[in-house]
């Protein structure tokens, strides 16, 4: 137990480096990719995520959805698009090739859709390269560009305020 404690130290200690020297610089092209990253139990409803994708102006193969679960099954850990906690090691080095797929990939929009602070999730919502960061939650971190205070069960509502922050920020 002591040891996790040291380790989520360190963790954190690569997130705050990493989003102090973060800046927002806009690429003034269309969005052409969306990450999602997500909890595994409360994913965001995949007839939503044609919905966004619409909206957005993107197919639908241009979202990449990333699913955090506290415990994998063993037919899970070869399942991609699906991580744990066990595949971020010391000072949040990324362990698993979906990790660091996802991480490098430089999305034009990430969509950080979870209510709670679980540090798995915010190491990879903090090290992605993407240009524009969206969350549901404010955190200590504050590695969200843009921050939408919705219920997690409330996609449309969730979709509707993005498209509409989007255009008053000229993004999409």
């Amino acid at each position: 137990m002591f040891l996790n404690g040291l380790k989520a130290k360190s963790i954190l200690r690569k997130l705050k480096k990493e989003t102090e020297s973060r800046t927002y610089t806009p690429s003034g092209r269309q969005i052409r990719s969306l990450g999602i990253v997500q909890e595994g139990d409360r994913p965001f409803d995949a007839n939503k995520i044609k919905q966004l994708a619409a909206t957005l102006g993107i197919k639908e193969n241009d979202i990449v959805v990333l699913s955090y679960m506290p415990k994998l099954s063993k037919a899970q850990k070869d399942a991609p698009g699906v991580y744990s906690g066990k595949g971020i090691g010391w000072n949040g080095t990324l362990k698993t090739t979906t990790l660091k797929e996802f991480v490098a990939k430089d999305f034009d929009i990430l969509l950080s859709y979870y209510s709670e602070d679980r540090l798995p999730l915010q190491i990879v919502s903090g090290l992605s390269k993407a240009t524009f960061k969206v969350g549901l939650i404010e955190d200590a971190q504050s590695f969200q560009d843009l921050v939408i205070t919705t219920a997690i069960d409330e996609e449309t509502l969730f979709i509707n305020e993005l498209e509409k922050y989007l255009q008053i920020l000229k993004i999409s």
